[in-house]
């Protein structure tokens, strides 16, 4: 772990000069010798020249003088060894850093008067400051932020230890290490002794990351920098930083001594609104991505309705974004699931037959009791009125990046526990992209978990699919994974992923009313299949758990599914009109 040797130059000599007997630099494994005040050159063939050949002096070099640096307390003997000189250029003295490739002069870094940096040559993958005197092996090495503080650690050490530095500071510091990266690797430990301030600190962590595991300490000086430390005489305790430089470790990563009880997610448990999903996948947990997917008509979205109900009577805070219907239909739908009428159908089919009165027909029983109040409607509303809950106002267009603010909106600005997309196809369809509709639900998927892990919220979305092998979705074709539409991040960045079922063809009307409930995956529990079935009431808007048994196979086994004790659910579900109170209490921001 020695510089490369140094011997009298014989030219120099020849002419009265070199006294000091150390011009000649004489580079390892043959590859010549040269020197630096003169020119003259020996080739790794022993072959003398007055000066290095033109294909090898790639600039037409500042020769400057080498001398010590009174200023900064670096002596001549530093300087010289790092080749370190002051030069005159248009009458201004400047400082020159010279990097050296095999022992060819590639570049010179000049610094003038306030900090006014200059470079010379081929500054393509330059070397590291002084890498050249270096073999690439050994116990340690020390990589500063700047040449002069380089020369400041060297200087320190009696010029007896490897000692380099970053030939553009901080801002450049990662492509100067991965430049060299083969250089710093040959040695056991790579002390990075950047300035104590912000920039460096963080691109100490940077260059950390790309060095190899266990080699990369990062020190903390006592001072700025390693300059100011010999300025102030403090040499002993900035060496006693680099020596007690601990190895660095990427974060994230703990001893299992470390972890504590404070280290553990802070989650809150809730159930399903039906006992099937509650027991299959243990309930629903904050700050985790819930996919729904099934085909079109078949139930999404009003499972959607259904669980936002579920969630705002037990006082949670909730966000809907349903894409592809107005706010005034999804509080409608609401509405229908508190009164157990359906809303919407009832002023529907009384608009219609006043129409046909209207034309002198006769009217029609579409088969829905008309049993709806004004005050019954007007007491419903007041009630979702008083309730946490935000619907989000698309006016026709889903411009995503307008949409993803309002999802942050929700999470954070209004603490939404819960937030509820319709669907991740439609807002998709809003992105202004330039690639495939693949790479734009990748993208969103990702950014929709970042926000996930960011609040803590729970997102519940929904998903459209591709066309089935075999039977339709629409006639209750079996879902899996790989029918999810646009890409298999669909499948991997959600927490679990539920299919709906329904065969909307069957012979039997009460078979068309029957959703079944599907779990693709579940990464809490790890189970997966048919968790049980729904059936629809159109009378009431409402889905409840139902006892069926299917034509041909694939029928539910409970037993298939894992049993958690009682107690886990218990104390999940409060009092309906306790929680309901809370949640008109608790609304607005």
């Amino acid at each position: 772990m020695t510089a490369l040797t140094k011997e009298p130059c014989p030219r120099c000599r020849e002419n009265g000069d070199d006294r000091s007997g150390d011009n000649l630099v004489v580079y390892p494994e043959g590859r010549g010798a040269h020197c630096f005040a003169c020119g003259f050159h020996v080739h790794g063939n022993g072959n003398a020249a007055d000066r290095a050949p033109a294909s090898e002096q790639l600039i037409r070099p500042l020769k400057g003088q080498v001398m010590p640096l009174a200023h900064r307390k670096i002596g001549e003997d530093t300087a010289r060894m790092y080749d370190y000189r002051l030069a005159k250029v248009n009458g201004e003295v400047v400082e020159v850093a010279n990097y050296f490739r095999d022992g060819t002069l590639i570049a010179q870094h000049t610094r003038g008067k306030g900090k006014q940096f200059r470079w010379k040559g081929d500054t393509d993958n330059l070397p590291l400051f002084g890498q050249h005197l270096w073999s690439g092996q050994g116990k340690r090495i020390v990589v500063t932020e700047g040449e002069i503080d380089c020369m400041s650690i060297a200087a320190m050490w009696q010029n007896r230890w490897p000692v380099v530095s970053l030939p553009n500071g901080a801002s450049h510091a990662e492509k100067a290490i991965r430049t060299n990266l083969d250089f710093l690797s040959g040695y056991d430990e790579i002390v990075l002794a950047f300035d104590n301030d912000e920039a460096g600190r963080t691109a100490a962590v940077k260059c950390a990351d790309l060095l190899p595991p266990g080699k990369a300490r990062i020190a903390s000086l006592p001072f700025k920098d390693a300059n100011e430390c010999l300025l102030k005489g403090k040499t002993k305790e900035c060496i006693q930083a680099l020596w007690e430089a601990r190895t660095y470790q990427p974060d994230g990563i703990l001893h299992a001594s470390d972890i504590t009880e404070n280290d553990r997610p802070k989650q809150q448990a809730w159930s399903f609104p039906w006992a099937c999903l509650t027991k299959t996948l243990m309930g629903q947990r904050s700050g985790e991505m819930t996919l729904w997917a099934s085909g079109t008509g078949s139930g999404k979205s009003t499972i959607i309705r259904e669980l936002a109900y579920h969630h705002l009577l037990r006082g949670r805070r909730v966000g809907m974004l349903m894409l592809e219907e107005a706010p005034a239909e999804t509080l409608d739908d609401l509405i229908a699931l508190r009164l157990n009428k359906p809303v919407r159908q009832i002023v529907a089919a009384r608009e219609l037959n006043a129409l046909l009165q209207s034309e002198g027909s006769d009217t029609l029983d579409f088969g829905i009791a008309d049993d709806l109040t004004d005050e019954q409607y007007a007491e419903a509303k007041k009630f979702f009125g008083d309730l946490p809950l935000y619907i989000y106002d698309h006016q026709g267009t889903n411009e995503f990046g307008n949409v993803l603010a309002r999802v942050e909106y929700m999470a954070q600005a209004l603490a939404c526990d819960v937030v509820f997309i319709d669907h991740v196809t439609a807002m998709v369809a809003g992105m202004d992209r330039n690639g495939s509709e693949r790479e734009a639900i990748d993208k969103t998927m990702k950014d929709l978990r970042s926000v996930v892990e960011r609040t803590g919220v729970h997102i519940d979305i929904v998903s459209q699919l591709n066309r089935l092998d075999g039977k339709s979705a629409e006639e209750g074709g079996q879902i899996s994974l790989k029918n999810l539409r646009g890409s298999g991040s669909l499948g991997s960045v959600p927490n679990s992923v539920i299919a709906i079922e329904r065969d909307q063809q069957a012979e039997d009307p009460e078979d068309r009313r029957i959703i079944k409930v599907r779990s693709l995956k579940g990464r809490f529990t790890g189970n997966t299949g048919v968790a049980g079935y729904l059936k629809y009431n159109p009378f009431t808007r409402r889905l409840e758990e139902a006892e069926w048994t299917e034509p041909t196979g694939d029928q539910h086994d409970p037993g298939q599914s894992f049993q958690p004790e009682p107690e886990v659910l218990d104390g999940i579900l409060p009092d309906e009109g306790e929680v309901a109170g809370r949640a008109a209490v608790a609304h607005g921001v």
